[in-house]
């Protein structure tokens, strides 16, 4: 591997560093969702839809890592590391102490995987995981370029491999495997100041058993939006406020959902490469103000002030956050908050067929990432971070 590197006023950051963070909207973040409109509705319907709960419900059954509960597990973050086997098992990494926590199925530790290193068995990014359909832990580092693969019974490390960097980028996030045929991963490249925003793109390839990538790749889309310095001014490169993104979700039935956040228009692609479906919905636009980027940016430093306030931003809000697959093929949407200072947001339910089967308001600091067997198991942030675990009741 090479080392690549920036240099702002402030700070010398890895670019590697700057590439993880941009499916999350990197450096500062503000998470955005909710207020939605389904297709073809009226403005009289879109009032009663936004203000109205429907469809499933969650009741909450334990949290991990609530410290006010006197849970002594604390995890420094979470994010999207979280999976579950077909036992329940409940599999949740820690990005900070680059470890993974084993729980069962009523919270119960049972062991821990992995610690700081760069040996086998051992992480310096714990970017993703996945369980596979045997119930194998796929482990995807992405400082090493390496993929870690645990068998399903002991836990024990059955192999490891390095994935290529490729003339499409670096490798950035494993979402998930193909029974059989390999693992989906994306690629992309870093951003450094100065660099031209215009035609960046995150790829979605395929790397087999060994490592190799087989072409061409499966799907792209534009790569998440970035607010880079022109040449001359100070030096910076940060997550867009209130921009784009890429979303990549792999089905347990290996079909890959992909959707850029500014509208619901979710592309469903078949193992096999072909495009299947499309899941839609149509939503109002929010317009975002010139008063909620000042709020946006209070208690900011002043360089970064300085670079959002002057910045080109969109005239409207993304339509959405992200969203998540159920084992039902249902698409959790996360939708995008009217005002940043909201303390809720909106997710909506959609089935193959886009129709709207439910939505409910949840706290904004709330980020479901799994759902599987009427289980919900969701990322709850704020003064700590916690995994709470829903039961799902229709």
């Amino acid at each position: 591997m090479r080392d690549r590197t920036i240099q702002t006023s402030f700070v010398l950051t890895e670019c590697r560093d700057l590439y993880r963070m941009m499916g999350l909207s990197a450096c500062i973040v503000v998470l955005a969702a909710t207020f939605l409109l389904a297709a073809c509705s009226t403005q009289e319907d879109y009032d009663a839809e936004r203000s109205e709960s429907f469809g499933p419900e969650l009741n909450e059954l334990f949290r991990i890592g609530d410290e006010s509960m006197g849970d002594s597990i604390l995890f420094g973050g979470i994010g999207e590391l979280v999976a579950v086997d077909r036992s329940g098992r409940i599999f949740v990494g820690d990005g900070q102490d680059s470890k993974i926590y084993v729980f069962t199925a009523d919270g119960q530790l049972v062991q821990t995987i992995g610690r700081r290193g760069r040996g086998p068995g051992e992480f310096e990014w714990l970017e993703s995981i996945y369980v596979g359909a045997g119930d194998t832990l796929y482990v995807f580092d992405s400082q090493l370029e390496r993929l870690s693969a645990y068998e399903p019974d002991n836990l024990e490390l059955a192999y490891g491999f390095s994935v290529p960097e490729t003339s499409f980028g670096l490798p950035y996030y494993l979402v998930g495997g193909l029974d059989g045929d390999g693992f989906l991963i994306t690629y992309g490249w870093p951003v450094s100041p100065g660099d031209a925003m215009e035609g960046r793109r995150l790829y979605v390839l395929l790397v087999d058993w060994t490592g190799r990538i087989v072409p061409p790749p499966l799907h792209y889309l534009p790569a998440a939006e970035w607010l880079v310095s022109a040449e001359g001014e100070d030096r910076y490169a940060i997550g867009m406020p209130f921009g784009r993104d890429p979303v990549y979700r792999l089905g347990l039935d290996g079909k890959l959902y992909a959707g850029w956040t500014e509208s619901i228009d979710i592309t469903v692609i078949a193992p096999d490469g072909v495009h299947s479906d499309s899941i839609t919905h149509a939503l109002n636009p929010i317009p975002l103000t010139q008063g909620e980027v000042e709020r946006f940016v209070e208690g900011t430093p002043n360089w970064y002030q300085k670079a959002v306030l002057a910045a080109d931003l969109s005239a409207t809000k993304p339509a959405y956050e992200t969203f998540v697959v159920d084992d039902r093929d249902w698409i959790w949407i996360k939708t995008t908050r009217q005002s940043i200072a909201d303390t809720t947001a909106r997710w909506l339910i959609l089935d193959s067929e886009s129709r709207l089967l439910g939505q409910m308001q949840l706290p904004a600091s709330t980020n479901l990432r799994v759902i599987r067997d009427g289980r919900v198991y969701a990322e709850m942030r704020g003064g700590e971070t916690a995994l709470a675990v829903f039961e799902m009741r229709e």
